[in-house]
């Protein structure tokens, strides 16, 4: 096959260099003017010497690069038929599971933030068309646990910024596109003031409180911040110029397109992944604005050297705890799938032209080794998420993994 296309590539070339003779023949009257079959002698000869280079020098190295370009071809159609198999199955497990969503998938008890990032999983995949019912009964359950200022978390009994903020991305989504659960937007409208009031220029941090400086987080920061975008906070007149300030004042804590998990934190994955995520849903006179102390491509090169080169999946923020109305709450550090939010930054990268097409071939390459090796199916047409640097639970895989692993694919279908 390889001689075929290089005998292909030599009369190619050599028939435009034969039409290029016709077309500059040689002067009449001189020993140049000399034709067979109406082409100059000296150009036959120059040609059958040019023929001879060509297959040589020119045919090989143009095969190569063919066949580079079809085998990247192919190999990303394979790795994408993958990606849709493997969320398929990634999907089918989480709906398969006794609760909708309890941390682990044998979790017979839903979490509210597993719940928020299950669902949230099936807006962003697409899915909940065919899972109607299900995602109504979910989110129901969220409803009947809000109070009136956020949505707690089971372990502190306490609302929460997280968590509220994951809901109100959703009642944004239900106010486009409603499933016809939430009646009334008049408690979700307060819940969401509230949450802008408690800022701070700081931001957020983890319970639903004004936050201290030492408090504040900045992975609580960017849900309030995305929550709020969503739910159109730069498009309302009173609030809308404090808005685009915090946003502003947030994205100049960067570190050379970097963020931690707070403001004086090492640079991390997640967190640096999570605003390259915001900065692009941003209106674009706002991105400009940021731009001039936010480097978008310093901060995909960073994502991309963690996740493809150094192959981070996982990251653990550690929250000792926070002190609110003077008592202290202890929290379990919060694992973070840092690998999904790195696929989604990424492909949001590509599309804006912050990412090379040589480094988006090998974040797919990356994430078909994650799909073979880091995916358990412990049933038919099922599949979890286990990644290597997280410890399993002793009641089995965690729902969250799958449901921020079924976003990131997406993201680069």
């Amino acid at each position: 096959m390889y001689n075929i296309v290089r005998l292909l590539i030599t009369a190619l070339l050599t028939a435009v260099l034969f039409l290029i003779a016709r077309l500059y023949p040689a002067q009449t009257g001189s020993l140049l003017s000399l034709r067979i079959f109406g082409i100059p002698v000296l150009n036959i000869w120059s040609i059958a010497a040019l023929v001879i280079l060509i297959w040589l020098l020119v045919a090989p190295p143009v095969c190569r690069f063919l066949r580079r370009v079809r085998f990247r071809l192919s190999a990303r159609r394979q790795i994408r038929r993958q990606i849709r198999s493997r969320q398929h199955a990634l999907l089918n497990w989480l709906m398969s599971r006794p609760a909708h969503w309890g941390i682990t998938g044998t979790a017979s008890d839903p979490q509210y933030a597993n719940t928020c990032e299950g669902l949230l999983a099936l807006r962003g995949s697409g899915y909940m068309d065919k899972k109607r019912e299900s995602y109504r009964t979910a989110l129901q359950t969220l409803t009947e646990a809000v109070m009136p200022t956020g949505l707690p978390s089971r372990t502190v009994n306490r609302p929460t910024v997280i968590n509220t903020s994951m809901l109100l991305c959703l009642i944004a989504e239900e106010k486009k596109n409603s499933t016809g659960v939430i009646e009334s937007w008049e408690l979700y409208d307060d819940i969401a003031a509230n949450l802008w009031f408690l800022h701070t220029e700081n931001g957020w941090g983890p319970l639903i409180l004004r936050a201290e400086k030492k408090e504040c987080r900045m992975v609580n920061t960017w849900w309030a911040l995305r929550a709020l975008l969503h739910y159109g906070y730069l498009d309302r007149e009173e609030e809308k110029d404090a808005f685009r300030q915090l946003i502003i004042g947030t994205f100049e804590k960067n570190r050379e397109g970097t963020f931690g998990f707070s403001a004086l934190d090492s640079p991390r994955l997640t967190v640096t992944a999570m605003y390259l995520l915001l900065y692009y849903e941003l209106p674009r006179a706002l991105r400009q604005q940021i731009r001039k102390d936010y480097d978008p491509r310093s901060a995909a090169e960073y994502i991309f050297e963690r996740f493809v080169r150094e192959k981070c999946q996982v990251e653990v923020e550690s929250i000792d705890g926070t002190f609110a109305g003077g008592s202290y709450i202890a929290h379990t550090p919060w694992k973070h799938i840092a690998s999904a939010y790195a696929m989604r930054a990424l492909a949001a990268a590509r599309k804006n032209g912050d990412c090379s097409a040589a480094h988006m071939n090998d974040v797919y390459r990356r994430t078909s080794e994650i799909l073979s090796k880091d995916l358990r199916s412990p049933g038919s047409g099922e599949c979890c998420y286990v990644p290597a640097d997280v410890e399993t639970s002793r009641t089995g895989p965690y729902t969250f993994a799958a449901a921020h692993l079924i976003l990131g694919l997406q993201a680069l279908l």
